[in-house]
C-alpha cells in the first residue's frame, strides 16, 4: 500500500451504463482502490442514460453521483464539465483521475489543468479522434475537431497517463508524453464474479427459456452495441452454419445506435430466427447470461480502434470460464493464447469465424480446456486487486510531478 491513504475524484463520461468505461473499468478500479485504504468518489454526466440524473450512491464503498443534467445540448456539453470541475473542487481530493480525454471528461479535465493545481492522471480506453471514433461516429464537424484537439492536447497537460492498450500506450508516447508518465493498465475482471457460486444447471436452464433457446448450442455476444459495430460478422458466422449445425442459436444481448443495422443485417442473411435480440442486461444477471452460453463470441475487423480497444466483455466471460472466439488483433493478443485459453481467427474473417464456432459448439472437452485455461489465465494476469499497485503507481508519478 502508498505511505497514506488517497481521497480520489474520478471524472466519467457518461453515466454508469449502458458503455462500459464507468461501469467495467474506472468503478473496478475503484473498488480494488477502496479495498486498499482509499476513498474515491465517481462523478459522472448521464447525458445517455437521463434517468441517472442526480442520483447518487454508495457501492462496495465506492460512492457514484451523478449530475442533474436535463439533456445533451450544446449548453450542458458546455456547462456541465465546468460543474464537475467545480464539483471536483469541492471535495478537495489528492488527486484526480479523468476517464476519456474527449467529450464531458475531457473538458472537464481541461477545466482542471487551466484553474488547478491538483495532480491529474488522464485515462485512456479506446482510439477517439482522427482514424478513430471521430471516422465511425456521426459528430458534427466542429465536435470532430474538439475531440481531436483534446485527444492530443490533454495528455501533454496532466501529470500522468493511464492505457488501456498498447496500442494506446504507443499512441500517448506519439504526442510526446513521456514513456515514464505513461501506465499501462489493461482491463481485468469483476472481482464480485471470483465470490459468485457457480451458476446451477435451473438457473441456466431458466436464462434459455427465457431466450427461446432451449438446448440449442448457444454462441453469446453481451455488451453494448456501437455504430460501426463488428458483430455483423458474427451474423454471417452463424449464416454459415446452417447447413452443419442448423440447430445453432446466437444471442445478442445489449442496446447501442448499432442494433438496428444489426437487427436488418440478420434479416436480410435469412437468420433472423436464429438471432436473438434481447436488449439490455443488467450487470446483476449478466453472469447468468454468460454461464447460459456455449461460447463467447466478439469478432473484429482489424482497424485502429480495434487495435486501440480493451474489451472488457473478453476480460468477463473469460473469469466466468467460458471459452472465448475473438479476433487477432489487439489486446485480444495478450489476454488469449490462442488453441489454449481460447480461440483467434483472423480479423474480418467470418469462415474463419465460422468453423471456429463448429469446432468449439460440437466438441464439449473443446469448451471446456479452453473455458478452465481462460479462467486461470485472466485471474492469474489481470486480477484488479495485483493491478491496482499500478494505479497507486500512476497518482504516485502524478503527485510527485505535481508538487515539483
Amino acid at each position: 500500500m502508498m505511505d497514506s491513504s488517497l481521497d480520489v475524484v474520478m471524472i466519467g463520461p457518461f453515466a454508469f451504463k449502458p458503455k462500459g468505461t464507468v461501469s467495467a473499468r474506472a468503478f473496478f478500479m475503484a473498488r480494488a482502490l477502496v479495498e486498499r485504504g482509499h476513498k474515491v468518489t465517481i462523478l459522472m454526466p448521464p447525458y445517455d442514460n437521463p434517468g441517472d440524473s442526480g442520483r447518487i450512491w454508495e457501492e462496495d464503498g465506492v460512492l457514484l453521483e451523478n449530475l442533474v443534467l436535463s439533456g445533451d445540448g450544446a449548453y450542458s456539453r458546455l456547462v456541465a464539465p465546468l460543474q464537475m470541475a467545480r464539483r471536483t473542487e469541492h471535495l478537495n481530493p489528492d488527486v484526480v483521475h479523468i476517464f476519456k480525454p474527449i467529450g464531458y471528461s475531457g473538458l472537464a479535465g481541461i477545466y482542471l489543468r487551466l484553474f488547478s493545481k491538483r495532480p491529474l492522471v488522464l485515462d485512456t480506453d479506446d482510439w477517439e479522434g482522427t482514424g478513430g471514433w471521430n471516422d465511425v461516429n456521426n459528430y458534427p464537424s466542429l465536435w470532430k475537431r474538439l475531440f481531436d484537439w483534446q485527444e492530443r492536447w490533454l495528455p501533454r497537460h496532466v501529470d500522468a497517463v493511464t492505457v488501456a492498450s498498447r496500442t494506446l500506450q504507443t499512441q500517448v508516447w506519439g504526442f510526446g508524453v513521456d514513456p515514464e508518465r505513461v501506465v499501462y493498465l489493461p482491463n481485468g475482471p469483476d472481482g464480485r464474479l471470483r465470490r459468485l457460486p457457480p451458476v446451477g444447471e435451473a438457473e441456466k436452464a431458466t436464462v434459455r427459456r427465457a431466450l427461446g433457446v432451449g438446448d440449442a448450442p448457444l454462441a453469446l455476444y453481451l455488451g453494448h452495441i456501437p455504430h460501426g459495430t463488428d458483430l455483423d460478422l458474427a451474423v454471417d458466422a452463424l449464416a454459415s452454419l446452417a447447413e452443419r449445425m442448423p440447430e445453432a442459436r446466437l444471442v445478442i444481448a445489449g442496446v447501442g445506435d448499432g442494433l438496428p443495422g444489426l437487427q436488418r443485417h440478420a434479416q436480410a442473411k435469412g437468420v433472423a430466427e436464429r438471432v436473438i435480440f434481447p436488449g439490455w442486461v443488467e450487470h446483476s444477471r449478466s453472469h447468468l447470461y454468460l454461464a447460459a452460453a456455449d461460447v463467447i463470441v466478439n469478432p473484429y475487423r482489424d482497424t485502429l480502434i480495434n487495435r486501440a480497444k480493451c474489451a472488457g466483455k473478453v476480460v468477463s466471460a473469460m473469469a466466468m470460464g467460458k471459452p472465448v472466439i475473438t479476433s487477432r488483433v489487439g489486446q485480444n493478443l495478450e489476454y488469449i493464447e490462442d488453441g489454449h485459453s481460447g480461440l483467434l481467427v483472423e480479423p474480418g474473417d467470418a469462415g474463419e469465424l465460422s468453423r471456429a464456432l463448429l469446432a468449439v459448439l460440437s466438441d464439449r472437452d473443446l469448451a471446456e480446456n479452453l473455458g478452465r485455461n481462460a479462467r486461470w489465465r485472466i485471474w492469474a494476469r489481470f486480477d484488479w486487486q495485483k493491478r491496482v499497485v499500478d494505479v497507486e503507481r500512476a497518482y504516485a508519478i502524478a503527485r510527485q510531478r505535481g508538487s515539483s
